[in-house]
């Protein structure tokens, strides 16, 4: 891999860091008052350190080598006000800073959070879980890091560099001049370094995330690796990518081992040198014995500013990587869920999908083709096919997960791509096989913490959901407690829990997703009673391979490789004996 050059490494980083300090200023601009003590504290603590030196310089010369004491006695309560000074900078500038980024890393968080769950479908398609859990985590604590090393510790460290030097050169401006010949070879070995440095740190950072991601993906599937076994394969797995993460990190380390010693070497060359030419200078009496012990003092402290800023500066490269993941994440398109609202309420429930096609990107083969089919209001349709048919599309479509291009689809005469998204969720209620649940209660995943819909609201769905034995059980009702993911739960109940809360939720267009998959007899002869409960007067989709399932529907449309091919009752179609006759007799 080809090396940057050092110039265009700084000239990169520069970039970043004011594309980086561009896209925060709007947060920073909130707490303008914070930032402005901040600054100031940082210039105060600064100036205070220079000024020591200065000090003891002014003691050396006007009191102890002409006997005045009484100058001493002020210039050591100078330096002890000084001292002081300093440390209540110090702590003002470290709390400050640290009080501003934590307030703007909040606000990041909260509007990245948001800006995640605005997303479309088809980013989560694309992109692992782990990986935007790394981003919203992981990379935003890593952002902190921008205003730690890059404001608390690299301007900061830029700044006192400044400052030293304004100050040996007031003191003596030749002795200066030889001193800033040793910073040119020290920042050339320390960048070659640095370089180095920089993609490591870069290269471990993708293989964290990649790490997050399979450790995400193999909690969410561990039931399947223990089933077949293939939990040690992925512990192994697993191990492969810790080594390299391990790899990387212990390169890093052995690049800090060279660069300090690199640094130390000239930071005594500096002093070496300084205490050379001074003495020489002090013998010409270019110099006197006081402003040589301020010089050397600052001597001292030429270097320190230097190695803490490339000790920050990888891992300013590595907060300014982490910055970029997240304003990547930002700008990713939101999806539109501007648009018209809907002229009745509640709905008619007409739904008419005309002459439409889709495919889920330009490269692939049509998932659908030409679909053509007008649901009445009111009309149960069942959806029946193969897997990959296009049965799940067409609804993912009509609440509109994806965009299409090539025809339309109208609810209640409206065109989708005209109606307000947001809307038309509240409208469309689905119950899909692979159910949601989260940590709390019973009521709490039947209303999803909706305060618009009442407890009396809440339990009617419960029963109407043949909930009543699940809630009656435990004796603490709607309050019994669901664990993560419906851990405590069968496969049964957690469908009726999700059955009732579409339920509560009162849609005038219900889909049932493979609602009865993956249940007992008994489970489904409740779901099927609160089916038919719930499609009276609704219109309803429904997609399911049991023929239970679909019996009652006033429809069956059978879909094979993306098309219609055929449409009509149970008993119609089983007398055609065309692919819906396939189907139930394989």
């Amino acid at each position: 891999m080809q090396k940057p050059m050092p110039s265009k490494d700084s000239h990169h980083t520069t970039n970043q860091a004011a594309g980086t300090t561009r896209r925060l200023w709007p947060y920073i601009k909130r707490h303008k008052g914070l930032a402005s003590v901040s600054l100031v504290s940082v210039i105060l603590f600064a100036a205070t350190g220079r000024a020591i030196p200065l000090v003891f310089g002014f003691a050396i010369d006007k009191g102890i080598t002409q006997k005045n004491l009484n100058l001493v006695y002020y210039a050591a309560g100078a330096y002890l006000i000084l001292e002081l000074s300093r440390s209540g900078f110090a702590f003002c500038k470290d709390y400050f800073i640290a009080r501003l980024g934590n307030r703007v890393l909040f606000q990041v968080r909260e509007d990245l959070i948001r800006h995640v769950q605005n997303l479309p479908a088809r980013f989560f398609d694309q992109t692992p879980v782990g990986r935007i859990i790394t981003r919203v985590t992981n990379d935003v604590v890593s952002l902190q890091d921008f205003f730690h090393d890059g404001v608390n510790s690299m301007f900061v460290m830029s700044l006192e560099l400044l400052t030293i030097l304004v100050a040996l050169a007031y003191i003596s401006l030749p002795l200066t001049l030889i001193i800033i010949l040793t910073l040119p070879p020290a920042l050339w070995m320390s960048l070659k370094i640095s370089r180095q440095l920089r993609a490591d740190f870069r290269e471990a950072k993708s293989k964290l995330s990649t790490i997050n991601a399979f450790t995400a993906e193999s909690l969410n599937g561990m039931k399947i690796l223990q089933l077949y076994n293939r939990a040690p394969h992925t512990r192994e797995k697993f191990a492969g990518y810790s080594e390299e993460y391990r790899a990387l990190q212990m390169k890093t380390v052995r690049g800090f081992a060279k660069l300090w010693p690199i640094l130390s070497y000239f930071d005594a060359l500096t002093v070496a040198l300084s205490l050379f030419f001074g003495a020489i200078f002090f013998t010409r009496s270019q110099i006197t014995i006081g402003e040589l012990s301020a010089f050397l003092l600052l001597a001292q402290s030429f270097f320190k500013p230097v190695r803490a800023i490339l000790e920050r500066f990888n891992q300013f490269q590595n907060s300014l990587a982490s910055a970029d993941r997240i304003f990547a994440l930002i700008d990713e398109p939101e999806e539109i869920l501007e648009g018209q609202r809907f002229a009745t309420t509640p709905l008619k429930g007409e739904v008419e999908f005309k002459n439409l096609t889709f495919k889920y990107d330009k490269e692939s083969r049509p998932v659908l083709k030409n679909i053509n089919l007008k649901i009445a209001p009111g009309e149960s349709v069942a959806l029946v096919g193969r897997t990959g048919s296009g049965k799940s599309t067409m609804v993912s479509l009509l609440q509109k997960l994806y965009n299409f291009e090539d025809g339309d689809i109208l609810v209640d005469g409206q065109s989708l791509s005209k109606l307000s998204t947001q809307e038309l969720r509240q409208r469309i209620g689905v119950v899909r096989q692979d159910h949601f649940l989260i940590r709390g209660t019973i009521r709490d995943n039947i209303s999803l913490y909706n305060e618009e819909i009442s407890n009396d609201a809440i339990f009617e769905a419960a029963l109407k959901a043949n909930c009543d034995d699940l809630i009656q059980r435990s004796g603490h009702g709607l309050d019994t407690l669901v664990e993560e993911r419906g851990a405590n739960l069968s496969v049964g109940e957690k469908q009726l829990i999700s059955f009732a809360r579409v339920l509560a939720y009162n849609p005038d267009i219900l889909i049932l997703d493979e609602a009865t998959a993956n249940i007992d007899s008994h489970s489904e002869q409740l779901i099927q009673e609160a089916t038919i409960e719930a499609t009276k007067g609704r219109t309803s989709i429904i997609i399911a391979h049991r023929l239970s399932t679909i019996l009652h529907c006033d429809r069956i449309v059978v879909l094979h490789d993306g098309e219609i091919v055929e449409m009509g009752s149970h008993q119609k179609l089983m007398e055609t004996k065309g692919k819906y006759w396939e189907y139930q007799n394989q």
